[in-house]
């Protein structure tokens, strides 16, 4: 029997915009999908409709620009992969330093999507 799919969706701030419902919708989707959906964000005001029982939020500060921030994101993002065997993570970030998570853990896929 295949093993449940789990994604990562990493984004900087869950608001009202196209890529933050984009990234609402595919998690709730996901979860309808028999799917672990796992939704990595510093907060918004679309947060509050998240159904916390479908989706996993887990509250970091993404959306900093301080390096030391930035790189502490990676290794807890590393480990999060790790330690949740995380399939496919999608990064919706305006810093290319997010590229700091590696990216040899077996089978796993990136989703990227950049915007200014």
């Amino acid at each position: 029997m295949p093993s449940k799919i789990k994604v990562l969706q990493v984004i900087p701030k869950l608001g009202y915009g196209g890529a933050e419902t984009g990234c609402y919708d595919i998690a709730h989707y996901l979860y309808e999908k028999n799917c672990d959906s796992y939704l990595v964000t510093s907060g918004g005001d679309l947060l509050k409709f998240v159904d916390k029982k479908k989706v996993k939020v887990i509250r970091l500060p993404v959306h900093s620009k301080n390096p030391l921030l930035i790189l502490v994101n990676a290794i807890i993002l590393t480990f999060l992969i790790i330690f949740l065997n995380i399939n496919i993570i999608r990064r919706i970030v305006k810093q290319i330093s997010y590229f700091f998570v590696p990216r040899n853990f077996n089978k796993l896929k990136f989703w990227h999507k950049f915007y200014r």
